[in-house]
């Protein structure tokens, strides 16, 4: 069967290629072949592909090719065929797709609630990225899915985050600065540490984006980064990075001396190059934070329902606030087809997206 899909070139995140290739549509037992119908683009993409060798994101869907590979992104997908146990034609599916009309899986571990992934090539790869959840119950038009879809994966590094700061007792700060503010996994990561913290949550943003973050109403304080000489710099802080930005993470250090208690690198929405050094050097402060380690330590402890459970109430806080419909934070905007997503895409490598754009894809 022909698979019709979108290639990134690895090396220049901003060019897209569309192209046709052959699949088997004959099953093994425990396979399926699912049709992409929906998926979400945001910076969060960008950043699989950023850290596509150094996380192993390009492993997750081989494209034959060294120089281009197949970005993730999170959407819904209905099944068209099936040799699996416990999966029917016609049921959907959330989960790690690639940018291509349809995907063969190998599936294992079914319940009601959705399969695992289980082909050799992912073995070995984050288990949060290989488990698809059953859409059944849900409405996939209805823009409470869409806003579902686009925020999953950027909430489930907000939410882990936010458990791992609290788990730590955020490193003894008094304060807590949020680069790249603006960022939908900055505030959603503000979102779920307000509350659970006497220290004041100040969110570090450009000029363009500072009316913006002032009315989220998940920082005490903002600041442009021309200003922050001006944030105390004798109060015990703790600085989660966003933004990738090493002169900045250089002016944080030098600004606030000893009296950084922590540098959680956690994203890099201004950065495309990975930065080797904040995981390298045990002198440094600066911690790489993975959702995936973290998530798996909670399930061990605390069992997958209850971790899931969890998670799933504050996200839908976290929706009812960002869509309220009188002053919604981020709108839904709806592309078609992969060449209209491929724009979106250089939008997103150009930063030309404005952090009140929530981006769906659907797919004919």
């Amino acid at each position: 069967m022909t698979i019709h899909r979108l290639l990134t070139r690895k090396d220049q995140l901003h060019e897209s290629r569309l192209e046709d290739c052959q699949m088997e549509a004959k099953l093994s037992d425990g396979e399926v072949i699912i049709r992409l119908e929906r998926f979400g683009l945001t910076t969060n993409n960008i950043t699989y592909a950023a850290f596509g060798d150094a996380m192993e994101y390009w492993k997750f869907f081989p494209t034959g090719q060294e120089e281009w590979g197949h970005m993730p992104v999170w959407g819904v997908g209905r099944v068209i065929a099936s040799a699996a146990d416990g999966v029917q034609v016609g049921e959907r599916y959330f989960g790690y797709y690639p940018m291509a009309t349809h995907l063969k899986l190998t599936i294992d571990q079914v319940t009601p609630r959705g399969f695992v992934e289980a082909s050799d090539h992912r073995q070995g790869l984050p288990a949060a990225y290989n488990y698809y959840t059953n859409y059944a119950g849900t409405d996939a038009n209805s823009p409470e899915s869409d806003y579902r879809i686009l925020l999953r994966p950027l909430f489930l590094t907000s939410y882990m985050l936010s458990d791992y700061l609290i788990d730590n007792g955020f490193f003894g700060a008094r304060q807590i600065v949020v680069s790249s503010a603006s960022s939908k996994t900055a505030f959603g990561s503000a979102f779920c540490i307000h509350g659970n913290t006497e220290a004041r949550i100040i969110g570090l943003t450009s000029g363009r984006n500072r009316a913006f973050v002032e009315r989220l109403e998940c920082y005490q304080s903002v600041a442009t980064y021309d200003e922050l000489p001006s944030i105390d710099r004798n109060s015990p802080t703790l600085y989660i990075d966003f933004s990738g930005d090493t002169q900045l993470r250089e002016r944080i250090h030098q600004h606030f001396g000893n009296n950084l208690v922590h540098d959680c690198y956690a994203g890099s929405s201004s950065n495309l190059e990975f930065n080797y050094e904040s995981i390298d050097d045990s002198n440094s402060k600066t911690r790489f934070f993975f959702a995936a380690p973290h998530y798996r330590k909670r399930v061990r402890e605390l069992g997958g329902s209850a971790v899931l459970t969890a998670m799933d109430a504050r996200q839908a806080e976290f929706i009812q606030a960002l869509s309220n419909p009188d002053a919604p934070w981020v709108s839904l905007c709806f592309s078609e087809g992969f060449e209209e997503a491929a724009q979106v895409i250089e939008r997103l490598c150009h930063n030309r997206v404005g952090p009140d754009e929530g981006h769906i894809v659907l797919l004919p």
